[in-house]
């Protein structure tokens, strides 16, 4: 094991004990008094990453582990049902050339670290949120971003049933920096869709729940800029196929959830160009999850 590596595993190991070490903290929900703060951790793998669709690694083995806290700030019943305030940190670490197997005697396999925090607001079936994210590189791969970004998603489950769609729309303003290395701070928007699929598939008992998440990428101002003052609109599309499956603890211990996927994503000029000329690009992930 590299000395990258030892690093990646200690970190995770660590993300892990804090996560149990803050569940057992918490004193468990009664009817009377709900817990107002939740945790979840967690990690995904993959063989490539792409950041709304600008490729930042495409080889070797890509580490992505997470780890945040939701505080509970208001809940109601009627009009606005709930105000959380989230804290989280975010990283990526590879192993390929962007990673531990880059070029100089210093590569190091710590390419990503974003630091977020934010407020979303449910007003009946929907979702705003409001989030503030630093991008950071410790391996000094890119220089640092920060984004403000609003979400509006829509919990149509109650209207749609089992054909529920789950759309989300997204904007995120570039406040310092830009993801494509370009010349100006851009804007991008986000549309999106995960219908779930009705199946009855199941693994010793526990139920697994497939869905089809389609995301379309755009660039309302300089956020694809192929050349300085060219800016290419249609960033990405893409389409994928995910499995996900709760794990049997105690519910002590919280909830355990493992998830499998590939997505087929479709790149417009500039994000072609970034990718050496692929306009077409499949990416596998596996990942686990624990909220309490």
């Amino acid at each position: 094991m590299t000395a990258e590596w030892r690093v990646l595993w200690r970190f995770m190991s660590a993300t892990g004990l804090v996560a149990l070490i803050s569940a057992s903290a918490v004193p468990a929900a009664t009817a009377q008094e709900p817990s107002r703060v939740s945790v979840a951790t967690g990690a995904d793998f993959s063989h490539a990453y792409f950041f709304r669709g600008i490729v930042q690694e495409r080889s070797g083995v890509v580490a992505q582990p997470f780890f945040e806290v939701a505080f509970n700030l208001f809940e109601g019943t009627e009009g606005l049902n709930n105000v959380s305030l989230t804290i989280g940190q975010w990283n990526s670490l590879h192993s390929g050339p962007s990673g531990s197997d880059g070029p100089s005697e210093n590569a190091a396999a710590w390419y990503e670290s974003d630091f977020y925090t934010g407020f979303s607001f449910g007003v009946d079936n929907w979702d705003f949120g409001l989030t503030y994210t630093a991008y950071l590189s410790p391996n000094a791969s890119f220089g640092t971003v920060k984004e403000l970004a609003l979400n509006f998603a829509v919990d149509d489950s109650a209207w749609l049933g089992r054909l529920a769609l789950s759309p989300h729309i997204l904007m995120a303003v570039e406040l310092g920096g830009q993801a494509d290395g370009g010349a100006s701070e851009g804007v991008y928007v986000e549309l999106g869709v995960e219908p779930g699929l009705p199946t009855t598939l199941n693994l010793r008992g526990s139920p697994i729940a497939l869905s089809v998440p389609v995301t379309l990428g755009i660039s309302l101002s300089d956020y694809y800029e192929e050349t300085p003052g060219n800016d290419s609109a249609f960033g990405f599309a893409d389409i994928g196929i995910v499995a996900t499956m709760p794990l049997a603890v105690a519910e002590s211990y919280g909830d355990w959830e493992i998830s499998a996927g590939v997505h087929l994503m479709t790149l417009g000029d500039a994000l072609t160009a970034f990718n050496r000329g692929d306009g077409v690009q499949a990416v596998g992930t596996f990942g686990f999850s624990l909220g309490y």
